[in-house]
């Protein structure tokens, strides 16, 4: 072979087409055609639902991680206590008031005894007797308000609760023989299935539950109750006589006497 026709044959591998590049780029473009057509035709996965009580919490919380300041809190002990004090100070007001407007009462009308109600107690058995004792403190001359002063007189005080009717009996020493205060306790809590819960020669407590299935109502026995301990005193000749002036001046409280 001559080298001219070395050099052609050479010239001739070196220019002619290389036959496998073009399957190989079709055969890959396919490969990518494939591959998205599969991507297409697979389902969607459903997201995840969002966690709504996750979102609530979160709204319930401010920055510190703590409950949203309109979210009611619990009370802290000191707070508690503050409370405490402060409903002690309008009982205690609320009863030397009182107090005040009994004496004037029972020297006007030249009583012995006194039935009444009273408000800021709201049922609480404890309370009512610190209202009582109120009533009963010595009046001081050189305050501006008068309070208490009717510790002479005896009494029975009623304090409307949600779940029951708390009783306050009271008779002065001078008076325990003339009546017995646990006995006349005893009968006017009787009359609506109270129970006597302290026993004492001047003061006696006792309460009446409410009970819905037999009517009981500690607003609606009130009044029954009251007209009962001052029938109890008439009959010992401690009270006077029922009549038709006699009424607004025997007993004290707001709706002691409901239209």
């Amino acid at each position: 072979m001559s080298r001219r026709q070395s050099e052609y044959d050479l010239w001739c591998s070196c220019a002619a087409p290389k036959k496998e590049a073009a399957p190989k780029k079709e055969a890959a473009a396919k490969k990518e055609k494939d591959a998205a057509a599969k991507k297409e035709a697979a389902p969607k996965k459903d997201a995840a639902p969002k966690k709504e009580s996750g979102k609530k919490e979160d709204k319930k919380k401010d920055k510190d991680g703590s409950k949203d300041k309109d979210e009611a809190k619990e009370p802290t002990p000191e707070e508690i206590e503050k409370a405490k004090k402060d409903k002690l100070k309008k009982v205690i007001k609320e009863g030397g008031k009182r107090g005040v407007e009994i004496e004037g009462a029972a020297d006007m009308g030249g009583l012995q005894f006194f039935c009444t109600s009273v408000d800021m107690p709201e049922g609480d058995l404890e309370l009512t007797v610190k209202c009582v004792e109120a009533m009963n403190a010595k009046s001081d001359p050189s305050e501006e308000e008068r309070k208490g002063g009717s510790g002479h007189i005896g009494k029975m005080v009623f304090s409307v609760g949600v779940e029951h009717l708390a009783v306050v009996a009271y008779v002065p020493t001078e008076k325990t023989k003339e009546l017995s205060c646990e006995e006349w306790l005893a009968h006017v809590l009787g009359t609506q299935g109270g129970k006597v819960e302290t026993k004492g020669k001047e003061l006696c407590t006792g309460t009446v539950k409410t009970n819905a299935d037999k009517g009981v109502f500690p607003l609606k026995i009130r009044e029954p109750m009251i007209l009962e301990a001052n029938n109890y005193l008439r009959k010992k000749g401690l009270f006077p006589e029922d009549n038709d002036d006699d009424d607004d001046e025997c007993v004290f409280g707001d709706d002691d006497f409901p239209a």
